[in-house]
C-alpha cells in the first residue's frame, strides 16, 4: 500500500481538535504527504487548517467547511463539505497523538516518493541515447534520487528553545555518563587533549607540506579506527596516489617489511622471517572495511553523489562510517571567471553541507570526515630553527573557508634539526600541532596552556613517530619539557610503551 486514508483522517481530526499540535509536525508534513491521485480533498483541508492556524484564526469546523466549499471541490456521492468536516471533528482521537500519526503517515508518503523516483529513473534510462557516457547515466540517476532524499527525513529543522530540554538532557546524562564522544583514534594523548577527531558531522583537516605524510597519517588513523569500531571507511583519492601504492604502503605499515621489498616482489626471497611478517598481515585485514575510490578529474557534485550512493547503498541509513578525502585542491570544476580559492571554497562548502545537513538519520549527522590540505611556503621546516617555524592557520593554502568549515585543524610537520638534536630519537620524527578545535577532551590544560622549553613558551604539540608508514605516538611537548628539566628519566623508548600497536588496538 502507498496510501492510508484512515491515517489522513486521523491526523486532520487531531489538528482540528488540537491546532497547537501543528507546530510538532509542520517541519516534515505538508500537503504533498496526502494522497491526491483520487481526490485532493485531504490535502486541501490540511492546507486550509494550516493557513488558519498560521494566521491565528480560530480553527472551527464550520469555518473550515466554508473555506473548503469556496475552493469548489467535488465530493463523492454529493457529500456536503460541512458534514464531512463535522465527521472529522467528531472522530475519537487520543490527545497528543498528532506527532505519532504524522510519522506513520510520512511512511506512506516516502513509499510514494521512492516509487515515483524509481519510475522517473526508469523512464530516463529507457530514453537515454546509446552513446550516453557512463558518468551521464550515473549522474542522471543521482540527480533524481538526491533531489528527493531530504524528503525522507523527519527531523526538526525549525527554531527551538534550547532551554526547554536543558534539565532533561543534563539530568539524563548525569544518570548515564559517557566516556567517549565519537570514535576515538589510536593516539592516547590526542584523545585525552582533543577528544575524538571523528565525531559525526565534524570535519578534521590535516595541513602539511607535500611529502610530509598527511596521506600516511589519515590512512593509518582511519584504518585503526575501522578496526576498533568495525565501521567502513570510504577513501577518496584525488588521483595523485594509485590504489597499488596505497596497498603497498599499508602492507609495509602492518608488516614492518620495507616498501622496496614489497614493491619489487623480492620479499619472498628475503628470508622466512620476512615472509612470515608479510603473511601475518592477512589475518589482520580479514575484517577490515576500507574502500578506495579514485576521484581524479571528477567535479565535486559527482564526488558528493558518489559518497551518498556508497552510504545508502553499501553502509545503510543510520549506520556509522568514516569518510576520508585526500586531499582538498582545485578539481575539474569550470574555473572560468573564478579564482582558485573560490573554486576550493565552493568545494569545501558542498562537502560540509553533505556531512552536516544532507546525510542524516533522525535529523542528526552520521558521518565524520577527515581530509588534508597543502600548506604554503611558511610551513616549510627544512633547515629552520624551531623558533622560526610558523605553527598557525596562516600556513593553510588556497582558501580561508578551509579553516572555517572544519571542527579540528592540525598542522603535521617534520621536526626541525634543532628539535631532533634536543629531543633525540625517543620522541619521534613528526609533530602534530592543533590550530583549531571546536571541542576538547578531558585534558583541557594540554590544549590551552603553553609549555615552557628553556626560556621560551610554546604551543603544545603531539609527538609522532613515522616508521615505514606505521605511526605511533610518543607523548606531547610536556613530556619533552619534563625530560629536559630532569623530572623524568625516560628510557630509550620514551613513551612508546603506553601506545598500543595495530595488533592491540
Amino acid at each position: 500500500m502507498i496510501y492510508n486514508f484512515e491515517l489522513e483522517k486521523q491526523l486532520l481530526a487531531g489538528l482540528i481538535k488540537e491546532p497547537d499540535s501543528l507546530s510538532e509536525i509542520s517541519n516534515f508534513i505538508g500537503t504533498s504527504d496526502f494522497y491526491s491521485k483520487q481526490s485532493s480533498l485531504h490535502s486541501t483541508i490540511f492546507r486550509i487548517v494550516q493557513q488558519a492556524i498560521d494566521a491565528g484564526d480560530e480553527v472551527d469546523e464550520v469555518i473550515i467547511a466554508q473555506r473548503v466549499n469556496e475552493v469548489g471541490l467535488s465530493f463523492e456521492d454529493n457529500l456536503n463539505p460541512a458534514d464531512y468536516i463535522k465527521s472529522l471533528a467528531l472522530r475519537k482521537v487520543p490527545k497528543g497523538n498528532a506527532l505519532k500519526t504524522a510519522k506513520e503517515l510520512k511512511k506512506y508518503s516516502i513509499r510514494r516518493e521512492i516509487l515515483e523516483s524509481s519510475q522517473e529513473i526508469g523512464s530516463k534510462m529507457k530514453n537515454m541515447p546509446p552513446e550516453a557516457s557512463y558518468r551521464s547515466i550515473i549522474e542522471t540517476s543521482d540527480n533524481i534520487y538526491n533531489s528527493r532524499i531530504n524528503l525522507y527525513e523527519m527531523g526538526n529543522d525549525s527554531p527551538e528553545n534550547i532551554y526547554d530540554e536543558m534539565e532533561d538532557l543534563i539530568e539524563e546524562r548525569g544518570n548515564n555518563p559517557v566516556t567517549e564522544f565519537g570514535m576515538m583514534g589510536p593516539h592516547p594523548k590526542v584523545n585525552e587533549i582533543y577528544g575524538s577527531l571523528l565525531r559525526a558531522g565534524n570535519i578534521t583537516v590535516i595541513v602539511a607540506r607535500s611529502g610530509v605524510g598527511k596521506t600516511n597519517f589519515c590512512m593509518d588513523y582511519t584504518t585503526k579506527v575501522s578496526l576498533k569500531y568495525d565501521v567502513p571507511v570510504l577513501h577518496f583519492d584525488n588521483g595523485e596516489m594509485s590504489k597499488e601504492e596505497l596497498i603497498m604502503r599499508q602492507c609495509a605499515a602492518l608488516s614492518g617489511v620495507s616498501m622496496h621489498l614489497l614493491e619489487s616482489g623480492k620479499w619472498r626471497k628475503a628470508g622466512q622471517e620476512v615472509v612470515d611478517k608479510v603473511r601475518s598481515v592477512w589475518p589482520k585485514i580479514k575484517n577490515l572495511k576500507f574502500y578506495y575510490y579514485n576521484v581524479g578529474g571528477m567535479d565535486v557534485d559527482s564526488m558528493v553523489n558518489t559518497l551518498k550512493r556508497f552510504y545508502y547503498g553499501k553502509v545503510g541509513r543510520g549506520n556509522q562510517m568514516v569518510f576520508s578525502f585526500d586531499y582538498i585542491k582545485t578539481t575539474s570544476e569550470n574555473v572560468a571567471n573564478k579564482s582558485e580559492w573560490q573554486v576550493v571554497g565552493e568545494m569545501v562548502d558542498k562537502f560540509k553541507k553533505c556531512v552536516q545537513k544532507e546525510i542524516l538519520h533522525d535529523g542528526n549527522p552520521v558521518i565524520p570526515m577527515i581530509t588534508s590540505v597543502q600548506s604554503n611556503r611558511y610551513g616549510i621546516t627544512n633547515n629552520r630553527s624551531a623558533d622560526s617555524i610558523v605553527d598557525d592557520e596562516s600556513i593553510v593554502s588556497l582558501s580561508d573557508r578551509i579553516t572555517q568549515f572544519c571542527s579540528h585543524m592540525f598542522i603535521l610537520r617534520n621536526k626541525t634539526n634543532d628539535e631532533v638534536e634536543t629531543e633525540g630519537a625517543r620522541f619521534g620524527t613528526h609533530k602534530l600541532i592543533n590550530v583549531k578545535s571546536r571541542h576538547l577532551g578531558s585534558d583541557i590544560a594540554g590544549a590551552v596552556e603553553p609549555v615552557r622549553i628553556g626560556d621560551s613558551l610554546r604551543k603544545n604539540a603531539i609527538n609522532l613517530d613515522f616508521n615505514n608508514f606505521n605511526i605511533t605516538e610518543r607523548g606531547d611537548l610536556r613530556d619533552i619539557a619534563r625530560m629536559l628539566d630532569g623530572e623524568e628519566d625516560l628510557d630509550s623508548e620514551g613513551t612508546q610503551e603506553t601506545i598500543p600497536d595495530f595488533d592491540q588496538f
